[in-house]
């Protein structure tokens, strides 16, 4: 659902989840453009869009934890109750020009059109080929922030044969039963796009949408994969920025850094310094 317009001064847009008054302040702030502060901290990066030459590109992720379940709620506020309505109304809650969600839990065979298919965004996904209900990312983008490439996993195993994004660097030290079981699971989802920095030079950005292995503690084997998934993450990206594209990677990695960025500390998982992937 897009943003619907109101009968206001010119530029004034009411979002689903907005006031007319609210909707002219912004408004008014847009056209005054950043403070001194926020000048200072803006992203040097920007996008082509087709409104404007240059714009801000916004990204939020979000670990969804059911791509079925918020809708549910949502949906039910809907005349309609239609889960396109639903998606579309969240997408525009979240104002965001690409939206990477993780922990789908959708099958292809449970992926209804409604859901897929969101009018004014182009959308992506990756599932789980062992499990239903289980794992899964999906990438919406704008139409104006459509990507020139886009690609399932880290290995370009189930890429298609035109529009992968390729780069996928030196993976000798895998077998292929092992890249194949790292990308059965659909946590990986790559999207590539052109922007242009402020210096006026178009560059190609590779959004990678991750949901990492979880490290179960009655399962050590769950450990090992979850490291070797990372190595695989780590390969890719050197490989992609080796190529000249800006590389971000985002989504739920399922580490905490320091015990202070987890919920429950107690029980972390520690693991040992040369655990970890490194060049």
């Amino acid at each position: 659902m897009r943003a619907k317009e109101v009968k206001a001064p010119p530029q004034c847009v009411r979002r689903v989840c907005g006031t007319h008054e609210n909707a002219c302040a912004n408004a008014r702030r847009r056209r005054a453009g950043p403070t001194s502060e926020q000048q200072a901290v803006r992203p040097r990066l920007s996008w082509r869009g087709l409104s404007r030459p240059v714009k801000m590109l916004r990204v939020v992720s979000w670990n969804i934890n059911g791509i079925r379940r918020p809708l549910q709620g949502v949906a039910n506020q809907e005349p309609s109750n239609c889960a396109a309505v639903a998606v579309g109304r969240i997408l525009d809650e979240l104002d965001a020009d690409i939206v990477c969600l993780q922990e789908t839990k959708v099958t292809r065979d449970a992926l209804t059109e409604p859901l897929a298919i969101v009018e004014g965004y182009n959308s992506y996904f990756s599932f789980s080929r062992n499990r239903s209900g289980y794992s899964g990312v999906a990438t919406f983008c704008k139409d104006s922030a459509t990507p020139v490439a886009a690609e399932e996993g880290l290995r370009g195993l189930f890429a298609p044969q035109n529009g992968d994004v390729g780069c996928y660097g030196n993976t000798d030290e895998f077998t292929q039963e092992e890249l194949r079981a790292l990308d059965s699971e659909g946590r990986a989802l790559l999207t590539q796009h052109k922007i242009c920095t402020w210096e006026g030079k178009e560059r190609t950005l590779t959004l990678i949408n991750v949901y990492c292995p979880h490290a179960d503690p009655g399962r050590p084997e769950r450990l090992v994969f979850k490291m070797r998934f990372y190595r695989l993450l780590q390969i890719r990206a050197e490989a992609l920025l080796a190529a000249g594209s800006h590389v971000i990677i985002l989504g739920d990695l399922n580490t905490a850094h320091r015990p202070i960025d987890h919920w429950d500390s107690a029980n972390l998982v520690r693991l040992p310094l040369g655990a970890w992937p490194h060049s």
